[in-house]
């Protein structure tokens, strides 16, 4: 104690040898850890984090060997990554996501990830795979809050290959965690655009989409999966206001996306759409056309007709919507 009667750090015996528990999780000494973990509890078992240090300690105690032998390059990288989504649903059932183990043990894994995803892609292991190799590296930076690493690594893979939905989301949210926000919204509004399904949403901190996150959820809808309505309610609430120049080939896919989700949707019963993402995934295509049409390339019977099409699928959705932008350009 100090002279107040306060508790000191030297009055607490046990803060030493639980530091050492989350230092030896950080550096991936599972085994070790866990054995000083049950020593401690042994001492004090209601010790503040010692039973998340313990379960996450001995879980990756029993792949320690595993992770220790399996060699060097893409095929150790996809073991952790596996073995991190196992743990990570491990981790949310006994409530431990908060804890100082689990964030040390997220440091490690992906750390080891990152360097592994490294070798293989120096080594041109899978050439043909090279560019899941970069998003998944990419993603391994975003996890570690390593932004500038994320967006160097996507933006060459983006220049190099090819761009698809959970690149361009990365890179959003990578954007945003550096405060070039014009980007993220750029970059997301792309990526929902592109296929919302790829997108792993408990990765979202970007204040932005979290507010249209909450949009869709305060609409008062019954919506199974709440990234496909992204787009639409982005759109919708102009959180989506930075765009890019479509060019021709772009918009012949987008009219032929269309085509297809109609004449797909013409075959459906009711109970059938309910069930199924078509609806969000058309709103979202037309709402893409209708930007071009009323922005870039004015059109304005193009732009009527889509709208028409647009208040036929969702009324509701939409009428108070055109009386807005109405409205707004009126005056």
């Amino acid at each position: 104690m100090d002279n107040n009667g306060q508790l000191t750090f030297s009055d607490d015996p046990l803060l030493r040898e639980s530091a050492e528990v989350y230092q030896s999780i950080s550096e991936g000494n599972f085994n070790e850890a866990a054995k000083i973990a049950d020593q401690l509890m042994n001492i004090n078992p209601d010790y503040p984090g010692l039973v998340e240090a313990y379960r996450t300690a001995k879980f990756w105690s029993n792949r320690e060997k595993e992770i220790k032998t399996i060699g060097d390059g893409k095929k150790a990288a996809d073991f952790l990554m596996k073995e991190w989504n196992v743990f990570e649903d491990y981790a949310s059932y006994k409530d431990m996501k908060s804890s100082s183990a689990y964030k040390s043990a997220m440091r490690y894994i992906f750390f080891k990830a990152s360097e592994q995803y490294k070798i293989a892609f120096k080594l041109n292991e899978e050439t043909d795979n090279d560019f899941e190799l970069l998003i998944n590296l990419g993603e391994c930076f975003l996890r570690l809050k390593e932004y500038k690493y994320a967006i160097e690594t996507l933006e060459y893979a983006m220049s190099s290959y090819k761009s698809d939905a959970k690149l361009l989301f990365i890179l959003g949210e990578s954007y945003y965690h550096i405060d070039d926000i014009p980007k993220c919204l750029l970059y997301m509004r792309e990526a929902f655009q592109i296929d919302p399904s790829q997108i792993d949403i408990t990765l979202i901190e970007a204040k932005p989409i979290l507010e249209i996150i909450e949009a869709v959820k305060s609409s008062g809808r019954n919506i199974k999966d709440i990234r496909e309505w992204i787009p639409v309610f982005g759109c919708l609430t102009d959180i989506f206001y930075v765009r890019r120049n479509l060019n021709k080939h772009q918009i012949e896919s987008l009219k032929l996306e269309v085509f297809n989700l109609e004449k797909g949707l013409s075959t459906l019963s009711s109970d059938d759409i309910e069930a199924t993402n078509i609806i969000p995934r058309l709103l979202n295509k037309y709402l893409w056309l209708l930007d071009y049409y009323e922005h870039q390339n004015v059109n304005v019977e193009n732009s009527d007709e889509i709208k028409n099409r647009l208040l036929s699928l969702d009324k509701d959705l939409f009428e108070e919507f055109f009386k807005k932008t109405f409205l707004h350009k009126k005056y």
